[in-house]
């Protein structure tokens, strides 16, 4: 996925939304009760977090989302099977 470090056009980087998704999930990010668009976005774009940048790529954004939604009803599926 693509982004610009702190909204500059000269600060392009490229980061896997696999990569992406981890960060997110162990970020305090991951356990605030919004939705998960909300804290994505939010976590993104907080200053003081791992990734601090802007993306334009829509479809790259709702696969990033998806992957970390499906994390999520995983790791809540496994714990209500851990009892």
């Amino acid at each position: 996925m693509k982004f610009w470090k702190n909204n500059r056009i000269d600060a392009e980087f490229d980061l896997p939304i696999a990569e992406v998704a981890a960060l997110f999930a162990a970020s305090d990010w991951a356990a605030v009760p919004w939705l998960i668009d909300r804290r994505m976005c939010a976590f993104l774009t907080d200053a003081d977090g791992p990734i601090s940048a802007v993306w334009d790529d829509q479809a790259s954004y709702e696969a990033l989302v998806d992957l970390a939604l499906a994390a999520e009803r995983r790791q809540t599926r496994t714990a209500i099977e851990a009892g």
